[in-house]
């Protein structure tokens, strides 16, 4: 687990001297080593330049063989990578018996020596998370790659010939020629979720390369390729019964927990006591010659407190368990940092006790198991049963929808009750997104203009694009592909990243993912359980009554642990002069939604958040200011 950088470009142009700057950008990824690569070469008679910069969190082979930027064997090829591949040494005894020849014990070798026996077919071998910048020399050709499901980040910007490219915006930014703007409908997007989505990040020009996509830079061209798309296969394809179902969810995140738990430093996992964390930790106690070591924070506030859940399944299970209680002063401290851990503006409440848990874990261990993916991939959110009773309204004639639209008691609050009087059968897509948004578009209208309250083109199409004829089913697919991928991985990479803690996910092992999107929805749902299969395997080792409660989620109450910095931070971030001088909101838009989050209302306070996120992401990215 690293960060990595890099600049492709012409030479009077590139300024490849930024490359040390860039790096340092992003020291809190990798504090275990440092370097560099700049060489020149010749496209057409000018004088080009790359160069790549690379930050080592050493995990496996902890000697100087796994320095990077790597070279081959041969010379000719130089890859600096972000990132685990678990299947290396399969992978590495299929190279032996080709004849390529190693010198170090770490995947990162391994990955440089597929490139040269496959090319890009060698990306459908590995099981991991990674992403890494290769440069290939006879071909001139640089190849930046990222893993199917985006665990792991990687931006890129081409402009005036030069390619900029990072694990985090950090080092884009850093390069001189970097001028940031501001994109209006980026920034809209990122309003209805707290993140912004798909290949788009909050600069234009500026991108992020999407889960299981390759870019192609050659002699000056870019283009970017799928090699491989997140599916849905056919119901026909799932095994036949549910309990075959858990046999083959079992043995399949069996072997992607064991795959996970290969590592050369203190290893240990978190644990919330829910049935995601509690599974993980289950299978690895089964793989673990000692107690396996675990990690969990409750809070103060009694009715946040999950800790006793965690603590309650630690016992059973026999774990080494540490927990931290923390309090309104710690989150604030973290909420003081965010604009800072974040590249971009991020507006997830559940990135402060995620930091937290980061920073308790990183101080036992170097690597630690997650339970996330479990709620995408397994029908685990609120938001799919409340889309569910809301179907049958699309049968309904349009002036009685509209009619139920008024009758805001009857209806969930937000976007969702603006939208619905207007919506036809063929717009549930449209539906399933406003659920999970914050912010009505009327709203966003009023604080950014007309054009600035499109829902994300990317959520919508891949709805649509579901083989599943089931609008939650469509629904859960677009979560995975949209939702888990920019704000819940991005969450979990920042908050552990920023401490060189490496986070490791085996529900989202793609094998996992397959077969999780096979099942049919009465598999999910059986038992009148939501996350039936995963449970099942869970309850095969831990008691259902040390599991079984209501869904609590890993928000905080920023309405009560916040109130009186939202309020300071109010009145110096969305002041109306401040407003017109960054002219990037309506002031008078914004001041009617500020005084809606005076009235005690939850949802009025998360768009306030929302604004305030931004604001202070701004401020501090942009014009160097720090919280008071």
């Amino acid at each position: 687990m690293c960060g990595f950088c890099g600049i492709v470009g012409p030479a009077r142009a590139a300024a490849p001297e930024s490359i040390a700057a860039m790096t340092d950008t992003i020291a809190h990824r990798g504090p275990d080593d440092a370097g560099t690569h700049v060489e020149r070469f010749d496209v057409r008679g000018d004088a080009w330049t790359l160069a790549l910069g690379h930050r080592r969190l050493s995990i496996l082979d902890l000697s100087p063989l796994g320095h990077q930027p790597m070279h081959s064997a041969d010379g000719e090829r130089v890859i600096a990578y972000n990132g685990e591949v678990y299947n290396f040494r399969e992978i590495r005894a299929e190279l032996t018996a080709l004849g390529h020849a190693f010198r170090s014990d770490c995947d990162t070798e391994v990955l440089l020596e597929a490139w040269r026996a496959w090319g890009v077919a060698a990306f459908d071998k590995l099981i991991g998370m990674f992403a890494f910048a290769l440069w290939d020399r006879p071909r001139r050709r640089l190849v930046l790659v990222r893993d199917r499901l985006g665990i792991k980040p990687l931006y890129w910007r081409c402009v005036d010939g030069v390619l900029t490219f990072g694990s985090e915006l950090h080092a884009l930014r850093a390069h001189p020629a970097f001028r940031p703007s501001i994109s209006r409908g980026a920034l809209g997007r990122y309003l209805r979720g707290g993140y912004t989505v798909g290949e788009e990040t909050i600069y234009a020009d500026t991108h992020r390369l999407l889960p299981g996509a390759y870019l192609v830079w050659q002699d000056g061209a870019v283009s970017t390729h799928a090699w491989w798309r997140l599916t849905d296969p056919p119901e026909a394809d799932a095994p036949r019964s549910f309990d075959a179902a858990v046999d083959a969810l079992d043995a399949l995140l069996g072997d992607a927990v064991e795959r996970r738990m290969i590592a050369d430093v203190p290893l240990g996992a978190f644990l919330s006591g829910g049935v995601d964390s509690s599974v993980v930790v289950a299978l690895m106690r089964e793989r673990s010659r000692a107690p396996v070591r675990t990690f969990s924070i409750g809070f103060r506030e009694p009715e946040w407190d999950e800790a006793p859940h965690a603590r309650a399944v630690a016992q059973h299970l026999g774990t080494d368990h540490t927990e931290l209680y923390v309090g309104r002063e710690d989150a604030v401290a973290v909420a003081h940092e965010l604009p800072s851990l974040y590249d971009e503006p991020f507006a997830d409440s559940s990135a402060i006790p995620t930091t937290l848990l980061s920073r308790l874990t990183r101080r036992h261990v170097t690597v630690s198991l997650s339970g996330d993916g479990g709620d995408e991939l397994f029908g685990g959110y609120d938001r799919y049963a409340k889309l569910r009773r809301l179907l049958p309204l699309f049968a309904l004639p349009r002036p009685l929808r509209h009619a139920l639209a008024g009758a805001s008691r009857l209806l969930p609050a937000g976007a969702l009750r603006n939208g619905l009087a207007h919506l036809r059968a063929d717009e549930v897509a449209a539906l399933a997104e406003r659920i999970g948004s914050h912010f009505d578009d009327a709203d966003l209208r009023a604080a950014l203009g007309a054009d600035a309250a499109r829902p994300p083109a990317l959520y919508l199409d891949t709805f649509r694009a579901a083989a599943a004829s089931d609008p939650v089913r469509r629904a859960m697919f677009a979560d995975a592909r949209v939702y888990m991928a920019d704000d819940i991985l991005t969450k979990v990479d920042r908050a552990s990243m920023s401490i060189a803690l490496e986070a490791r996910v085996p529900i989202l092992d793609h094998r996992v993912v397959r077969l999780a999107f096979s099942l049919p929805d009465a598999f999910l749902s059986h038992g009148g359980r939501t996350k039936a299969p995963l449970r099942a395997v869970l309850y095969r080792r831990v008691p259902p009554a040390l599991i079984e409660r209501p869904k609590h989620g890993f928000g905080i109450p920023i309405h009560v642990l916040l109130a009186r910095e939202l309020a300071a931070w109010t009145d110096r971030h969305l002041a109306p002069a401040r407003l017109r001088e960054d002219g990037l909101f309506d002031a008078a838009g914004v001041e009617r939604l500020v005084a809606a989050a005076r009235r005690p209302d939850p949802v009025a306070t998360t768009r306030l958040w929302f604004l305030l996120c931004f604001q202070r992401w701004y401020a501090r990215t942009h014009r160097g200011e720090r919280d008071a």
